[in-house]
């Protein structure tokens, strides 16, 4: 197997046209299952922005989502939706990334919603508490709904 050195390259606020793709490689040599994907699609519905989000959240991978989370965040639409039910760990920093966007989204008037459905992510949201706090809807187009009335 060869080694890959990391990349990434991150797609403008404004989504037109094909589908955009991020992709962060951990790490040199790093396998697979450990990348993270986020992924805009190609248009808003009612004016609110769809992220798949793919992958493992965890401390290699982070710095990446945080990076185009705030780009959506801060951007142009009035609701974002994190669909996250391609994501099969959220590790501490994932949380703490979570609630960060959350509160941020709230300052800028943005409608956030977070749709996920693996027993592992639910159980942290769980845990932690994070559950009580980031508001979450059953399926993506329920989560249009709520971002756009």
């Amino acid at each position: 197997m060869r080694d890959r050195e990391p990349t990434a390259s991150w797609f403008p606020a404004a989504v037109a046209g094909p589908m955009k793709r991020v992709t962060a490689l951990p790490g040199t040599g790093s396998a697979p299952e450990t990348w993270l994907t986020v992924t805009a699609l190609p248009r808003s519905e009612r004016g609110v922005l769809v992220l798949r989000v793919v992958g493992e959240v965890d401390l290699a991978t982070v710095g990446r989502l945080r990076e185009g989370l705030h780009t959506y965040v801060l951007g142009t639409h009035p609701g974002v939706v994190l669909d996250c039910t391609g994501v099969s760990f959220l590790g501490a920093c994932g949380i703490s990334l979570l609630l960060h966007i959350t509160a941020q989204a709230r300052d800028q008037g943005v409608t956030l919603r977070l749709v996920t459905h693996h027993h592992g992510v639910l159980r942290a949201l769980e845990v932690t508490g994070v559950n009580r706090l980031v508001r979450r809807a059953a399926t993506v187009a329920e989560a249009i709904v709520q971002c756009s009335t």
